[in-house]
């Protein structure tokens, strides 16, 4: 019996052996420079778990020639993110052996590389695994960290980069969006909420359409123009779940802002400039929702079924660009090249005066480009029917464009419309019109009325001197 007993132990010590993972040990220096901590193919590594500083943990896992988020199938990793993870856990070489390690975990706990260092575990196809504990800054004239395996008797150092690769929160591994696109698509940008306005490009022309047409700032808007080009989100935090939209003010976001895009092509070339290929991409629509801010540093965004964290420097000027600071000092100002006829009305008086554009003709009678081959066109004025001098009108009309409010109105200003004293109408080539009036106020001073609202006063003098 005693024999039978010692025989089943001694079977069953080898059984553990064998299912138990076994711990890889380092493999030989290479040279006298370099130490090679982990030689692997990539097809070796099935898993490896991640511990960081604060004792959170994950696992990522190799899944038909992919890694995912154990447990989170749909949590979308960065590619990026997760290759270097994986490159550290099949091709590691140590920048400098430190010496042997201390013995005892309150002596390793002052390198950093006590049972609370932060480590990674990676689960190899062999059945062995390697655990990484990351330690503290080594003090070295080239930056670097202290970094062991366990079960080696070894301390080495490597790039700071190592642990910064592992030492993280999970949500940093979550893929980011591109969202700085080109400004040069944009054909709307609606602001809603708090301070909601709009802005409309045509041909290039800005204009505000909301909350009433108003032209536009032009150093703000490119200003703006240039943000948008450089947006980026900084992390993910959450899925929008519905107590997740409540916790960062996304239930009912202060504001959102949507950018309409048109279509647009993406052509590759090859080394030689000759088109190898070209996708059409449709005309899009992309919603930002802004929630709160984080501490002073940065802001919380809602974007495609997700949430973001955001900084200020990137995405704070959505949170607090004003419709006040996109308008322009000059209320109208509209392009000659948009309009297809303006009427002035004063003292029950009116006139009109219709505008026409003719192809340039050079001395030689060819016609006239520009640098980019487009055709120049002449400005042609027609007031009843017969043609006036157009450059006599074209400098009234700039300064009517440049007209500026000297003040604001008081709140609640009202005027009757027939005390109006002046009223320009003008009619754009798509048809629409907009309108500038001009009504008593003191008397030094008109009140300015743009489109039905009145907006400003505007000096007697200065807007007496446009007569066309």
């Amino acid at each position: 019996m005693v024999a039978a007993a010692a025989v089943l132990i001694i079977v069953t010590v080898i059984l553990l052996i064998q299912n138990k993972p076994r711990l890889v040990p380092p493999v030989p220096q290479s040279s006298d420079t370099t130490y090679e901590l982990i030689n692997r193919q990539e097809e070796e590594l099935l898993s490896f778990q991640v511990t960081n500083a604060k004792g959170d943990q994950f696992t990522i896992k190799r899944m038909d020639d992919k890694y995912v988020l154990d447990g989170f199938p749909d949590f979308q990793l960065d590619d990026t993110q997760v290759r270097m993870m994986v490159k550290d856990l099949t091709l590691l070489i140590a920048s400098d052996l430190s010496g042997d390690a201390p013995e005892g975990e309150n002596s390793l706990a002052i390198l950093g590389l006590g049972q609370d260092a932060p480590r990674v575990t990676a689960h190899y196809r062999d059945q062995t695994q390697t655990t990484l504990r990351f330690g503290f800054n080594a003090r070295t004239e080239i930056p670097s960290d202290f970094i062991m395996i366990e079960g080696d008797s070894k301390i080495y150092t490597t790039s700071p980069e190592t642990r910064d690769h592992f030492d993280r929160d999970v949500s940093t591994l979550h893929h980011i969006p591109a969202i700085n696109f080109n400004s040069d698509l944009i054909e709307r940008i609606r602001f809603e909420g708090n301070d909601a306005f709009v802005l409309q490009q045509t041909d290039g022309w800005w204009e505000m359409t909301q909350p009433y047409p108003h032209a536009v700032n032009q150093a703000g808007l490119s200003s703006l123009l240039n943000s948008i080009g450089k947006m980026r989100f900084a992390l993910y935090v959450s899925e929008a779940h519905e107590d997740k939209l409540v916790d960062f003010g996304l239930k009912q976001p202060r504001r959102s802002i949507t950018f309409d895009l048109a279509e647009s092509t993406i052509s590759s070339y090859d080394r030689e400039d000759k088109l190898v290929h070209s996708q059409a991409v449709p005309a899009q629509s992309i919603h930002i929702a802004i929630g709160d801010d984080y501490d002073r540093i940065g802001l919380y965004c809602l974007y495609d079924g997700k949430i973001y964290l955001c900084s200020n420097a990137s995405m704070g000027f959505l949170r607090d660009v004003s419709s006040k600071a996109m308008q322009s000092k000059s209320p109208i100002n509209i392009p000659i090249n948009r309009l297809q006829r303006m009427s002035i009305t004063e003292q029950g008086v009116t006139q009109t005066y219709e505008i026409d554009f003719v192809e340039s003709i050079l001395p030689n009678n060819e016609l006239a480009r520009d640098k980019d081959g487009n055709l120049l066109f002449d400005t042609l004025v027609y007031k009843d029917e017969q043609e006036v001098n157009s450059q006599a009108f074209l400098k009234t009309y700039l300064s009517l464009m440049g007209l500026q409010g000297a003040g604001p109105l008081p709140d609640g200003f009202a005027a009757d419309e027939k005390n109006a004293i002046k009223t320009y109408t003008f009619v754009l080539l798509d048809g629409s019109s907009r309108e500038l009036a001009l009504f008593p106020f003191d008397a030094l001073h008109y009140a300015m009325r743009v489109n039905g609202v009145f907006i400003a006063y505007v000096s007697r003098d200065v807007a007496d001197a446009i007569v066309f």
